[in-house]
Formats: C-alpha cells, sequence, structure tokens
C-alpha cells in the first residue's frame, strides 16, 4: 500500500466515517449510566465519559455532511471516543469496587485541538456540546438548596459558561473570517472547561 497518497487524501478529503466506527460506540451507555448511579467517584467517571461521547458525537453530527469528516475533527472526536471508554469502565469499576478503583487514570478534560483555526462545522459542534452540557447542569443544580454556599459557587461557575455562551452569540456571524472563527473557539474552549468541571463537582457532592 502507498501510504503518502492516501495520507494527501486524508487531508484534501477527509477521514471516511466507517473509520472511526469501532470507536464510536465505545462509551455510548454513559448516556444513560450518569443518571444512575449515586454521587461520588464512580458518577464523576461516568460524567467525564458523558461529556466525551457528547463531544464527540456532536463533533461528527455537525461535521456528518457526507461519508467523510475533516482530519482533525476525526482526530478530536476520535480521541474523545476512546477516553469515553476509559472513564465508563473506570465508572463500572468504581460502582462495584468501591475504595479499590481510582480517579487516577481518568481524563478530567476535553482532548485538544493542534491547530488554532476552528471551521464552522468544529464551532458548531462545540457549541452544541456547550449547551448540552449546560442544561444537564442547571437542571442538576436545582436538587440542591439554592442558599448553601457550594450550591451559590456552583450557581456563579454556571453564569460564566452563561457568560461565555453569550460572547459566542454576540460573535456568531454568517461566514466569518478565521480570526473571527480563533476567537468564537477559544471561548468555546473555556465554556467547556468550566462546563467540563461543573458537571464533576455536581457529581460528586453529597447531599
Amino acid at each position: 500500500m502507498r501510504i503518502l497518497p492516501r495520507l494527501k487524501a486524508f487531508a484534501r478529503d477527509g477521514v471516511p466515517l466507517h473509520d472511526l466506527g469501532s470507536v464510536r460506540g465505545v462509551g455510548s451507555d454513559a448516556y444513560d449510566l450518569v443518571d444512575g448511579l449515586p454521587r461520588g467517584p464512580a458518577r464523576v467517571a461516568a460524567w467525564n465519559a458523558y461529556v466525551l461521547q457528547t463531544y464527540g458525537d456532536k463533533l461528527i453530527a455537525a461535521s456528518e455532511t457526507t461519508e467523510r469528516v475533516a482530519v482533525d475533527t476525526a482526530h478530536v472526536a476520535g480521541a474523545a471516543y476512546q477516553l469515553a471508554g476509559m472513564c465508563l469502565d473506570c465508572a463500572r469499576q468504581l460502582a462495584t469496587e468501591g475504595a479499590e478503583a481510582s480517579l487516577a487514570n481518568v481524563p478530567d478534560a476535553l482532548p485538544h485541538w493542534h491547530t488554532p483555526i476552528r471551521s464552522h462545522e468544529q464551532l458548531v459542534g462545540m457549541r452544541e456540546t456547550l449547551e448540552a452540557l449546560r442544561i444537564y447542569a442547571a437542571f442538576d443544580l436545582q436538587t440542591f438548596p439554592a442558599d448553601d454556599p457550594s450550591t451559590v459557587a456552583m450557581l456563579e461557575l454556571l453564569a460564566a459558561v452563561d457568560a461565555d455562551l453569550a460572547t459566542v452569540d454576540l460573535l456568531w456571524i454568517r461566514r466569518p473570517p478565521a480570526e473571527l472563527r480563533g476567537g468564537i473557539g477559544d471561548v468555546l474552549t473555556r465554556g467547556l472547561d468550566k462546563a467540563f468541571e461543573l458537571g464533576r463537582l455536581l457529581a460528586d457532592r453529597r447531599s
């Protein structure tokens, strides 16, 4: 097989969706598992899996106009799926073995992009991920007393996520130039990090 022509074709035309087939469903159980676990380490691991699986799915859905996706999208989505599977395995282990398992090897951040400027499709996937995580966290927060100090701190973090979404709304225009797409991507990245952390705090919070 001639590897170089194949790599050049991938860079030009994107990665076939079927190349991601083996990892896309690895962490799909996270959508149900995170709500079925009590708050604590196992739920934290399940939340991480939920975030990573959501990120991968949203990126692919936003880019899935043909049977191919951009190389950098495939790289980040594929990494997210693989990490989601790791987190899901850890969540199940923690749920059954308790203190004998550990969160030490569970990633607590999203995969990083290798380039600074996002495409429109990638921004859509990031934005939809942030909106989904924001909705989940806001709903979960309602189950705790609003005047509790830890709740107040998490409400402030939620407000920071809302501020990032508001900034994205202000910057979002049709066919933005590369510089603006870079700025939107930076804001979305910060918002995703905050939403990720907020969900972890909620998953680990005891009543």
